[in-house]
């Protein structure tokens, strides 16, 4: 059988109703992101009139008003959004640039197994909003991690200042080092301290960590990982 010829007007016509549909798609998806977003916020909490506010104070007096308030820090305030998300608010600069950290780390595929995920952040780095967690005791660091959470924060320390910042502070090696290696979380976080320039004391507290679900089964994670060496470098030291 014989096709009948194509013209190049009808080529023309289809290819524009063919993007024309592809972008209708793509806008409906957004609106549905949005209005799904904002459906997780109380009543009270209006997105665009928070975005509106020009200083640190104003936006921590409006989630203090329309958000329950978790935890606060030096840098950053954070608040409970629902049952499955926080909202990490930057009270200064130090804030924004532990946001900015959080945010980029939070989307690498590399790390997604040993920090909590970010599902939607600001574009100047005021909040960040991201995965909730349950307190970590170190019985449930044990439980789910396989060694203590004081072996481990051993094992993190000589690292440190092993390999990292060698001779700085001479700590004697775990006997078990080798047994530490060969944990798949141990390792992960290891490896995240090197390649990441992480500094060993977040590392060492216990409220860093959060537990979640990944795939039906409980898991540690961090939950505070915005502080790297140059932060703390242009900020803290």
């Amino acid at each position: 059988h014989r096709f009948p010829k194509l013209n190049s007007s009808f080529v023309w016509l289809f290819y524009i109703n063919i993007n024309i549909f592809i972008n209708m798609k793509r806008y409906i998806q957004k609106l549905l992101r949005e209005n799904l977003v904002g459906e997780d916020y109380p009543s009270s909490w209006n997105i665009e009139e928070f975005k509106k506010l020009n200083s640190f104070t104003k936006r921590v007096e409006y989630c203090n008003t329309h958000l329950k308030r978790l935890a606060a820090g030096s840098s950053r305030v954070v608040y409970m959004v629902d049952n499955e998300k926080v909202l990490k608010l930057a009270k200064n600069k130090k804030g924004l640039a532990q946001n900015e950290v959080e945010i980029e780390y939070g989307n690498y595929y590399d790390l997604s197994g040993i920090v909590a995920k970010v599902f939607e952040s600001d574009e100047n780095n005021l909040w960040v909003e991201m995965e909730l967690a349950k307190k970590v005791t170190p019985n449930i660091f044990k439980n789910v991690v396989g060694v203590s959470f004081d072996e481990y924060a051993n094992a993190m320390k000589y690292n440190y200042f092993t390999n990292i910042k060698p001779n700085r502070y001479p700590t004697a090696k775990p006997e078990n080092m080798d047994e530490m290696w060969d944990n798949e979380f141990v390792y992960e976080m290891l490896s995240f301290m090197g390649n990441y320039d992480i500094p060993v004391g977040d590392l060492g507290r216990l409220s860093t960590y959060g537990l979640v679900n990944r795939d039906g089964s409980d898991t540690i994670v961090m939950i505070d990982y915005g502080l790297t060496n140059d932060v703390y470098g242009t900020y803290y030291s």
